[in-house]
């Protein structure tokens, strides 16, 4: 199969951060029985050929014919079993969970992203009533559903079911608290799709808060306090083993003027969120935060809440520090949580914000695949940037 233009059409988004961050997103393309994925952690915007999982369309469709346990790990376990039994000899890698989903467009190519205007609309209150007055019938919509193969086969019914009723297939599959996946047999047509998509958006949400220049001058005073704020941070990455990575913008300042306006931000939309930036921010006040031990004691009483480290700490009317095991993790969070207080900013023009649901929160926190995929992102080094 000549993979040439896939590659071309996921880096085409995948350098764009518009459309990508991280290790978000995912494409594939389909010839004769055979799927072409993105493997499990590889970046679009740098990816070749080789970076793509060739499989078996055969015998992925063949695991909606076969009966799978009830308990959702042992499933899933099986599920990807199957999954790398379908890749073609010679295939080594592990592809994308989302691999059947992708298998059931009746397309050549699929790109699914999670970009945060879109997601903007798919993260708030008013997300399915939205999504389907913006862009009718011809879109399907879904609720949350866990990723994997409980989405794929919720997927299957209802495009088994469009089939039937003789309309054409969807081409435009909206998921809230997820993202978009975007199917055609062109590569032409998925960039007018994603256009498309765009320009509407556009057209309903106020545009971001531009970096203000006045505000980059900060006062003596306040050059004081995020001295002291840096130092305590430091003394506490210290102690806690940590890299610590330091942000400040408009769209994140707009969030932290205080706890109340802070509350968009206090839960995760989506599962990248969840494994790039962690489930939940570490909020405190710039007086806490300049004590060092009074920082340690917020961090500590965060463990004791949640058994794991913050991945990000937000300080009031300051901006956030990511946290990681290395310099990549913590700029990485930084990145994921900038793009959380995007997605919180254009919910405002849907009804406001609508994260996870604590269940779901907690499904993602402790599956094995999103494990793997911060594991493969942490060993390959991704940056910031994305890259």
């Amino acid at each position: 199969m000549d993979l040439d233009p896939i590659v071309q059409l996921s880096r085409n988004f995948g350098g764009n951060p518009d459309y990508v961050l991280a290790g978000g997103g995912n494409a594939s393309q389909k010839e004769g029985d055979t799927i072409a994925i993105k493997a499990s952690g590889v970046q679009l915007g740098t990816i070749d050929a080789a970076g793509f999982v060739q499989l078996s369309l055969s015998k992925l469709n063949a695991l909606f014919t076969i009966e799978l346990p009830l308990n959702s790990d042992e499933r899933e376990k099986i599920v990807l079993e199957k999954m790398l039994a379908a890749r073609l000899p010679g295939q080594a890698m592990r592809p994308s969970v989302e691999t059947l989903l992708h298998a059931l467009f009746p397309f050549r190519f699929v790109v699914h992203l999670h970009p945060a205007l879109i997601n903007g609309m798919l993260c708030s209150r008013a997300a399915l009533s939205a999504a389907q007055a913006l862009f009718g019938s011809e879109v399907a919509v879904l609720p949350y559903i866990t990723p994997g193969y409980t989405l794929a086969d919720v997927v299957r019914r209802i495009f088994e079911t469009r089939t039937l009723s003789g309309q054409r297939p969807y081409k435009i599959l909206f998921l809230q608290n997820h993202g978009v996946f975007v199917a055609a047999d062109t590569t032409e047509e998925i960039k007018a799709l994603y256009d498309h998509i765009f320009a509407v958006l556009k057209s309903k949400v106020r545009s971001l808060p531009a970096e203000n220049e006045a505000v980059k001058r900060v006062p003596a005073a306040e050059k004081v306090s995020r001295a002291n704020v840096l130092a305590a941070v430091e003394a506490n990455s210290v102690k806690f083993n940590v890299r610590f990575f330091f942000t400040s913008n408009s769209i994140v300042s707009h969030f932290l003027t205080n706890p109340e306006a802070f509350k968009p931000l206090a839960a995760p939309f989506t599962p990248d969120h969840i494994v790039y930036a962690g489930a939940w921010p570490l909020f405190v006040s710039q007086s806490q935060a300049e004590n060092p031990e009074s920082l340690a004691e917020q961090i500590n009483a965060y463990r004791a809440r949640h058994d794991e480290p913050p991945k990000i700490l937000a300080v009031e009317n300051l901006g956030i520090f990511g946290l990681g095991k290395d310099d990549a993790a913590a700029g990485r969070a930084c990145l994921l949580f900038t793009d959380a207080a995007k997605i919180a900013w254009y919910t405002e023009a849907f009804g406001g914000a609508h994260p996870m649901e604590s269940a779901d929160i907690e499904f993602i926190r402790n599956w094995e695949v999103e494990k793997y995929r911060s594991s493969i992102a942490s060993k390959n080094n991704i940056a910031a940037s994305g890259q």
